[in-house]
Protein backbone atom coordinates (compact mmCIF):
# COMPACT_ATOMS: atom_id res chain seq x y z
CA UNK A 1 0.00 0.00 0.00
CA UNK A 2 1.61 3.03 -0.94
CA UNK A 3 2.60 5.64 1.76
CA UNK A 4 0.72 8.81 2.86
CA UNK A 5 3.98 10.56 1.46
CA UNK A 6 3.80 9.29 -1.70
CA UNK A 7 0.12 10.21 -2.87
CA UNK A 8 0.81 13.90 -1.39
CA UNK A 9 3.46 13.61 -3.43
CA UNK A 10 1.29 12.70 -6.23
CA UNK A 11 -1.46 15.02 -5.56
CA UNK A 12 1.02 18.33 -5.29
CA UNK A 13 1.98 17.07 -8.66
CA UNK A 14 -1.30 17.01 -9.90
CA UNK A 15 -1.97 20.68 -8.49
CA UNK A 16 1.10 21.68 -10.19
CA UNK A 17 -0.28 20.37 -13.98
CA UNK A 18 -3.93 21.78 -13.57
CA UNK A 19 -1.85 25.17 -12.75
CA UNK A 20 0.14 25.32 -15.72
CA UNK A 21 -2.38 23.56 -18.54
CA UNK A 22 -6.27 24.49 -19.26
CA UNK A 23 -8.38 22.83 -17.09
CA UNK A 24 -9.58 21.02 -20.21
CA UNK A 25 -6.07 19.96 -20.72
CA UNK A 26 -5.98 18.33 -17.44
CA UNK A 27 -9.27 16.74 -17.85
CA UNK A 28 -8.47 14.55 -20.86
CA UNK A 29 -5.34 13.87 -18.53
CA UNK A 30 -7.76 12.49 -15.86
CA UNK A 31 -9.87 10.24 -18.10
CA UNK A 32 -6.16 9.08 -19.65
CA UNK A 33 -4.83 8.12 -16.08
CA UNK A 34 -8.07 6.34 -15.25
CA UNK A 35 -7.75 4.38 -18.52
CA UNK A 36 -3.92 3.01 -17.52
CA UNK A 37 -0.43 4.37 -19.85
CA UNK A 38 -1.80 3.69 -22.57
CA UNK A 39 -4.28 5.61 -23.19
CA UNK A 40 -2.78 8.04 -21.61
CA UNK A 41 0.27 6.99 -24.61
CA UNK A 42 -2.36 7.78 -27.24
CA UNK A 43 -3.31 11.24 -25.75
CA UNK A 44 0.39 12.12 -26.34
CA UNK A 45 0.44 10.91 -29.78
CA UNK A 46 -2.44 13.17 -30.28
CA UNK A 47 -1.40 16.49 -28.87
CA UNK A 48 0.88 18.75 -30.62
CA UNK A 49 0.87 21.01 -27.24
CA UNK A 50 4.60 20.26 -26.22
CA UNK A 51 2.75 21.32 -22.30
CA UNK A 52 0.62 18.62 -22.61
CA UNK A 53 2.79 16.14 -24.20
CA UNK A 54 5.26 16.42 -20.90
CA UNK A 55 2.16 15.81 -18.94
CA UNK A 56 1.73 12.67 -20.52
CA UNK A 57 5.28 11.81 -20.48
CA UNK A 58 5.00 12.44 -16.43
CA UNK A 59 1.92 11.05 -15.97
CA UNK A 60 3.08 7.85 -17.57
CA UNK A 61 6.14 7.78 -15.37
CA UNK A 62 4.16 8.06 -12.24
CA UNK A 63 1.48 5.47 -13.43
CA UNK A 64 4.28 2.60 -13.02
CA UNK A 65 3.93 2.52 -9.48
CA UNK A 66 0.84 4.89 -8.83
CA UNK A 67 -2.92 4.09 -8.37
CA UNK A 68 -4.49 5.03 -11.73
CA UNK A 69 -7.93 5.98 -9.65
CA UNK A 70 -6.20 8.05 -7.44
CA UNK A 71 -4.60 10.13 -10.03
CA UNK A 72 -7.09 10.52 -12.04
CA UNK A 73 -9.17 11.62 -9.33
CA UNK A 74 -6.32 14.03 -8.06
CA UNK A 75 -5.92 15.48 -11.62
CA UNK A 76 -10.06 15.74 -11.94
CA UNK A 77 -10.11 17.91 -8.16
CA UNK A 78 -7.01 20.04 -9.41
CA UNK A 79 -8.61 21.14 -12.40
CA UNK A 80 -11.72 21.65 -10.75
CA UNK A 81 -10.11 23.60 -8.01
CA UNK A 82 -8.32 25.86 -10.15
CA UNK A 83 -11.45 26.84 -11.89
CA UNK A 84 -12.92 27.52 -8.66
CA UNK A 85 -9.96 29.96 -7.95
CA UNK A 86 -10.42 31.90 -11.15
CA UNK A 87 -13.99 32.73 -10.18
CA UNK A 88 -12.84 34.00 -6.96
CA UNK A 89 -9.87 35.98 -8.06
CA UNK A 90 -9.50 39.46 -7.22
CA UNK A 91 -7.33 41.83 -9.62
CA UNK A 92 -6.75 45.67 -8.10
CA UNK A 93 -4.65 48.47 -9.51
CA UNK A 94 -2.11 49.94 -7.04
CA UNK A 95 -0.65 53.22 -7.61
CA UNK A 96 1.41 56.07 -6.43
CA UNK A 97 1.64 59.40 -7.23
CA UNK A 98 -0.90 62.39 -8.33
CA UNK A 99 -4.30 61.75 -8.63
CA UNK A 100 -6.77 62.35 -11.22
CA UNK A 101 -10.66 62.23 -11.59
CA UNK A 102 -10.88 58.72 -12.41
CA UNK A 103 -10.81 56.85 -9.33
CA UNK A 104 -7.89 54.77 -8.72
CA UNK A 105 -7.57 51.63 -6.14
CA UNK A 106 -4.98 51.75 -2.97
CA UNK A 107 -1.55 53.44 -2.63
CA UNK A 108 1.24 51.37 -2.86
CA UNK A 109 2.82 52.10 0.46
CA UNK A 110 -0.62 50.36 2.20
CA UNK A 111 -0.53 48.03 -0.13
CA UNK A 112 2.68 46.44 0.74
CA UNK A 113 2.71 46.74 4.27
CA UNK A 114 -1.11 45.58 4.33
CA UNK A 115 0.30 42.34 2.38
CA UNK A 116 3.25 41.77 4.33
CA UNK A 117 0.90 41.73 7.39
CA UNK A 118 -1.06 39.34 6.41
CA UNK A 119 1.33 36.56 6.16
CA UNK A 120 1.10 33.55 7.91
CA UNK A 121 3.68 31.24 6.46
CA UNK A 122 6.16 32.86 3.64
CA UNK A 123 6.94 35.79 1.89
CA UNK A 124 8.44 36.15 -1.34
CA UNK A 125 10.19 40.12 -2.15
CA UNK A 126 11.81 40.74 -5.26
CA UNK A 127 13.08 44.00 -5.83
CA UNK A 128 15.70 46.18 -7.57
CA UNK A 129 16.29 49.03 -5.08
CA UNK A 130 15.73 48.63 -1.54
CA UNK A 131 16.25 51.19 1.14
CA UNK A 132 15.36 51.08 4.54
CA UNK A 133 11.62 52.18 4.28
CA UNK A 134 10.44 52.25 8.23
CA UNK A 135 6.67 50.70 7.52
CA UNK A 136 7.86 48.49 5.62
CA UNK A 137 10.83 47.16 7.71
CA UNK A 138 8.33 47.24 10.65
CA UNK A 139 6.14 45.51 8.85
CA UNK A 140 9.10 42.49 7.84
CA UNK A 141 10.40 42.21 11.26
CA UNK A 142 6.66 41.55 12.93
CA UNK A 143 6.28 38.95 9.93
CA UNK A 144 9.48 37.39 10.96
CA UNK A 145 8.33 37.65 14.88
CA UNK A 146 5.84 35.29 14.28
CA UNK A 147 7.29 32.74 12.50
CA UNK A 148 7.05 33.89 8.43
CA UNK A 149 9.67 32.92 6.08
CA UNK A 150 10.80 35.55 4.09
CA UNK A 151 13.10 35.39 0.74
CA UNK A 152 14.55 38.57 -0.37
CA UNK A 153 15.31 38.55 -4.11
CA UNK A 154 17.60 42.30 -4.15
CA UNK A 155 20.37 43.37 -6.74
CA UNK A 156 23.65 43.87 -5.48
CA UNK A 157 26.51 46.58 -6.52
CA UNK A 158 29.29 43.52 -7.24
CA UNK A 159 26.74 42.06 -9.42
CA UNK A 160 25.79 45.37 -11.43
CA UNK A 161 28.24 48.27 -11.56
CA UNK A 162 25.34 50.19 -12.51
CA UNK A 163 23.19 49.90 -9.23
CA UNK A 164 24.89 52.52 -6.52
CA UNK A 165 23.63 50.89 -3.24
CA UNK A 166 26.11 48.83 -1.42
CA UNK A 167 24.23 48.35 2.08
CA UNK A 168 22.38 45.41 3.11
CA UNK A 169 18.62 45.24 2.79
CA UNK A 170 16.57 45.31 5.67
CA UNK A 171 19.88 45.03 7.87
CA UNK A 172 19.84 42.68 10.69
CA UNK A 173 16.24 40.79 9.31
CA UNK A 174 15.96 36.86 9.64
CA UNK A 175 15.58 36.00 5.62
CA UNK A 176 17.03 34.07 3.30
CA UNK A 177 18.93 36.81 0.94
CA UNK A 178 19.38 35.52 -3.00
CA UNK A 179 21.39 37.31 -5.79
CA UNK A 180 21.37 37.41 -9.23
CA UNK A 181 25.04 36.54 -9.95
CA UNK A 182 27.00 38.74 -12.54
CA UNK A 183 28.49 35.38 -13.95
CA UNK A 184 24.77 34.00 -14.41
CA UNK A 185 23.35 37.21 -16.55
CA UNK A 186 23.83 38.07 -20.05
CA UNK A 187 26.29 41.58 -20.08
CA UNK A 188 24.72 45.08 -18.83
CA UNK A 189 21.09 42.97 -17.72
CA UNK A 190 19.22 43.76 -14.38
CA UNK A 191 17.85 42.19 -11.65
CA UNK A 192 14.89 44.95 -12.10
CA UNK A 193 11.82 42.68 -10.92
CA UNK A 194 9.43 44.07 -8.43
CA UNK A 195 7.08 41.39 -7.00
CA UNK A 196 5.88 40.45 -3.57
CA UNK A 197 3.82 36.61 -3.21
CA UNK A 198 2.56 36.20 0.04
CA UNK A 199 1.60 32.31 0.94
CA UNK A 200 1.70 31.33 -2.82
CA UNK A 201 -2.03 33.35 -3.09
CA UNK A 202 -1.81 37.09 -3.48
CA UNK A 203 1.41 38.58 -5.59
CA UNK A 204 1.91 42.64 -6.10
CA UNK A 205 3.63 43.04 -9.51
CA UNK A 206 4.33 46.34 -10.35
CA UNK A 207 7.35 48.84 -11.21
CA UNK A 208 7.88 50.26 -7.79
CA UNK A 209 10.83 49.25 -5.89
CA UNK A 210 11.06 49.17 -2.30
CA UNK A 211 12.31 52.72 -1.42
CA UNK A 212 10.47 55.59 0.40
CA UNK A 213 10.42 57.65 -3.02
CA UNK A 214 8.36 54.90 -4.93
CA UNK A 215 6.13 54.32 -2.07
CA UNK A 216 5.48 57.76 -1.74
CA UNK A 217 6.52 60.03 -4.02
CA UNK A 218 7.09 58.45 -7.75
CA UNK A 219 4.47 57.96 -10.84
CA UNK A 220 4.54 54.02 -9.62
CA UNK A 221 1.49 51.52 -10.76
CA UNK A 222 1.20 47.80 -9.73
CA UNK A 223 -0.94 44.93 -10.15
CA UNK A 224 -2.16 43.23 -6.67
CA UNK A 225 -3.71 39.62 -7.25
CA UNK A 226 -5.47 37.96 -4.99
CA UNK A 227 -6.31 34.06 -5.84
CA UNK A 228 -5.59 32.19 -8.95
CA UNK A 229 -2.76 29.98 -10.47
CA UNK A 230 -0.51 32.74 -10.91
CA UNK A 231 0.72 34.20 -7.30
CA UNK A 232 1.85 30.30 -7.04
CA UNK A 233 3.57 30.35 -10.49
CA UNK A 234 5.71 33.41 -9.49
CA UNK A 235 6.89 32.00 -6.32
CA UNK A 236 7.71 28.50 -8.27
CA UNK A 237 9.34 30.56 -10.95
CA UNK A 238 11.82 32.03 -8.22
CA UNK A 239 12.09 28.95 -6.98
CA UNK A 240 13.50 27.17 -9.95
CA UNK A 241 15.69 29.67 -10.72
CA UNK A 242 17.36 29.41 -7.11
CA UNK A 243 17.39 25.44 -7.72
CA UNK A 244 18.81 25.81 -10.72
CA UNK A 245 21.46 27.77 -9.79
CA UNK A 246 20.76 30.64 -11.76
CA UNK A 247 19.93 32.52 -8.51
CA UNK A 248 22.64 32.04 -5.44
CA UNK A 249 22.36 32.97 -1.61
CA UNK A 250 24.14 36.12 -1.08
Amino acid sequence: MKSARVHLDDADWASDVAEHLPPSDVRQLARAAAEGAPAVRTLRAATAAPVLRSACDQLIARLTSADPAFLAGSLAGAASAVERGHRHQSVEVVWTGPESEVTTSRLTAAAVVDLISEAQQEILLVSFAVQRERLIKAALEAASARGVSITLVTETHADNRSYSAESTPFPGLDAIRLHWPKAQRPRGASLHAKIIVVDDRVALVGSANLTSTAMEANLECGILIRGGPQPRAIRNHVTDLYVTGCLRRV
